[in-house]
């Protein structure tokens, strides 16, 4: 169950299936930057781990203080790096204090050796140079990951090349930058044209629910133009038609009988509400919820409460009905598979009703849904907010999420 409060909001549309639903991109700016986080904590990780022993060996050799320290500060910025993984905000920061803590371990290393270290070992800094340069192109715009790319192995190379690098030649030297350099240049242009890609696919995608969003309203308006043509045509110039010819009793009344139901007509256009269709029942509702659930792809459970008698306008019923589903819908796409326990309630509320639809799956930030998403906003907030009801969202990352959606009726529908 959903814990953390999150705003309460309500929308509306017709019971049915929502387009913007499938709508799902399959790479995306945030997905990207998961990813990148995700594989430099492992490599960070990784590697600190394995090559400790090798950066121990190797501290008799340096500076008592500014050795220790310098090693320290960054197997400090790679658990930073990996505790991002986790808290995407700092996911950046960690990266560009990665990639820097390097750098200075790197540069100070001529003037941290007080002896060479033995000529079978490479400086411990080397071990880890493509963890910084991965950091750098994670961390830094493309322009300065480059710079920093570059620069790294070149460093390197000099330090080679010095007594206090292993004095190996020029032609080891090289070959050890050259290798670093291919491995993080990989590193460098894998990150930037994914970024582009994502970047690409999220403008596409924004792009497209403007549209959608923009074609909806129009053919809103043009169903409303076309339903009061209708009228106009049909009910409104018919009776002013045949009161102008109107010259018998008879033929004035039929007039006065015409003109009464053309008014209805217009009142019946004007209240928003399904003309034909009657109250629908609590138990109704929730046959209806139940049997749209039982078709998803993860089972349901439906939690047996008390409905009572309870009877609700057509539109609220369709409002709540669709709601719902779309709570289940969001629930089997993005909570878990079917280990997760999900569940639909639908009760009496005094003279209204109470829907829950919960699971305690991965849950998510209500607050950092994109403005793109409608998921959420259009299909449950705005459609239950539509019809004068509310819409409670209470969810937290790896906590489950629970929609509560409530109707009461107002002081002149109770009577």
């Amino acid at each position: 169950m959903g814990v953390g409060p999150s705003p309460t909001v309500v929308g509306g549309a017709p019971f049915g299936a929502d387009p913007s639903r499938n709508v799902r991109a399959t790479i995306t700016q945030a997905s990207v930057e998961r990813a990148f986080t995700i594989l430099l904590a492992m490599a960070a990780v990784g590697l600190g781990a394995a090559d400790t022993p090798a950066v121990l060996g190797q501290l008799p050799y340096l500076h008592p203080v500014w050795g220790p320290l310098v090693a320290v500060a960054l197997a400090a910025s790679f658990v930073f790096v990996a505790v991002a993984a986790f808290l995407p905000r700092l996911a950046q920061p960690a990266q560009i204090a990665c990639a820097l803590l390097f750098l200075v371990a790197l540069v100070s290393w001529p003037s941290t050796v007080q002896e060479p270290i033995p000529a079978d070992q490479v400086p411990w800094p080397w071990l880890f140079i493509t963890v910084g340069s991965a950091a750098a192109a994670m961390g830094f715009a493309a322009w300065r990951a480059t710079v920093y790319t570059a620069l790294a192995p070149a460093v390197y190379v000099v330090i080679r090349l010095l007594p206090v690098g292993g004095h190996v030649g020029l032609t080891r030297a090289l070959l050890d930058g050259v290798y670093t350099a291919i491995l993080s240049g990989a590193v460098l242009v894998i990150a930037v044209v994914l970024r582009r890609a994502a970047t690409a696919v999220d403008a596409a995608q924004a792009t497209a629910v403007r549209r959608y969003s923009a074609a909806i309203r129009e053919h809103a308006t043009e169903v409303e133009r076309v339903q009061v043509d209708a009228i106009v045509h049909d009910s409104v110039l018919t009776t002013l038609l045949s009161a102008a010819r109107a010259e018998t009793v008879d033929a004035k009344a039929l007039a006065a009988r015409m003109a009464r139901n053309a008014i209805d007509h217009l009142a019946a256009a004007a209240s928003d509400t399904p003309g034909a269709a009657g109250p629908v029942s609590l138990v109704e509702l929730r046959s209806r919820i139940c049997s749209a659930v039982s078709a998803l792809a993860a089972p349901v459970r439906l939690v047996e409460r008390r409905v009572g008698d309870v009877r609700l306008p057509a539109v609220v019923a369709d409002a709540l009905a669709s709601a719902a589903l779309q709570a289940a819908v969001n629930s089997v796409q993005h909570a878990g598979g079917a280990e997760v326990d999900r569940w639909v309630l639908v009760e009496q509320q005094g003279p209204g009703v109470r829907i829950e639809v919960g699971d305690d799956g991965a849950g998510f930030d209500f607050a950092g849904i994109p403005a793109e998403r409608l998921g959420v906003r259009r299909s449950i907030i705005e459609r239950v907010v539509a019809v004068d009801g509310t819409a409670e969202v209470d969810s937290a990352p790896g906590r489950g999420t629970t929609v509560r959606l409530s109707w009461t009726p107002s002081t002149e529908e109770a009577a």
